[in-house]
């Protein structure tokens, strides 16, 4: 090739890159964290719990009501779950970011979740929660009808059966206990757990839940090719995201459908997770 011809081509080249470049960034920024998916996962029961076949559960995690991600943002999520009409609906925590300010706008949009469930919700409370008091945070659940669990465990009832819903408390700022979160949950009911962050999750393995759900990594906001997430947060950095063995239990850790610092996501889309659980 000519040198007068390769001065050209690498200002085309560098032109094509920087386009594509903002178109990415733009792209990150303003359309990908505002188009959550479904995501529709089967998970199997033992023959012991099969008359629960069919019950269905969704997760919710992270919504970070703040200053990047607003009640508005919301809408589509809240759509996914009127269309699902799921049997449940759990929280996974993280309700706001950043100020208690933003916990006058989270109530309506968290109640109209609440409304798609046939039978309830409940939830836990993120180290989010945590960071912006938990009592105000307390508070502005009360209204919506979300349950928050406390190292504690709750019988829920279905027209197909119950279970024992275990919630832990957030690792970062909270207190976990995990025995005592346990105790009251019968050896032999099925369980099924929330914990916000994921990567203790082998301590609960124990205890023998057949689903255990945690958020707070967000997918790791950004995934790359072969890289995966190239930054997530601390206690979310082993397992960022989807679906794990460990021993006889299942961690599912979701995406979560809102965002924190940088306000980006790539290849990581925001989500609703539904549940089925299948004899």
């Amino acid at each position: 090739m000519k040198r007068s011809h390769i001065k050209p081509l690498i200002l085309t080249s560098g032109f094509v890159m920087l386009v594509l470049g903002v178109t990415c960034a733009l792209y990150a920024r303003f359309i990908h964290p505002f188009r959550p998916r479904v995501n529709h996962i089967m998970i199997q029961l033992p023959h012991a719990h099969k008359e629960l076949d069919g019950l269905s559960i969704a997760f919710v995690t992270d919504t970070h009501i703040g200053p990047h991600f607003t009640v508005d943002d919301l809408e589509p999520s809240i759509e996914i779950l009127r269309r699902a009409s799921p049997d449940i609906v759990l929280f996974g925590g993280d309700y706001i970011s950043e100020s208690p300010r933003f916990l006058d706008y989270a109530t309506e949009p968290l109640a109209m979740m609440v409304t798609t469930a046939k039978f309830g919700a409940w939830g836990i409370l993120g180290n989010h929660d945590l960071s912006n008091v938990r009592e105000r945070v307390m508070g502005m659940l009360a209204p919506t009808g979300i349950t928050i669990l406390t190292n504690e465990a709750v019988e829920v009832t279905t027209e197909r059966g119950t279970f024992w819903l275990v919630g832990i408390d957030d690792v970062l700022l909270g207190k976990p206990d995990l025995e005592g979160a346990f105790s009251n949950a019968p050896p032999d009911a099925l369980r099924i757990a929330l914990w916000h962050e994921g990567d203790d999750a082998a301590e609960a393995e124990p205890y023998e839940p057949l689903l255990l759900l945690s958020g707070h990594s967000h997918g790791g906001q950004v995934r790359l090719p072969f890289l995966g997430a190239l930054a997530a947060p601390k206690m979310g950095q082993r397992y960022t995201s989807g679906r794990y063995k460990i021993g006889s239990m299942t961690l599912f850790v979701s995406n979560g459908i809102g965002m924190y610092r940088p306000p980006v996501r790539f290849n990581c889309p925001p989500e609703v997770v539904i549940f089925r659980l299948v004899a």
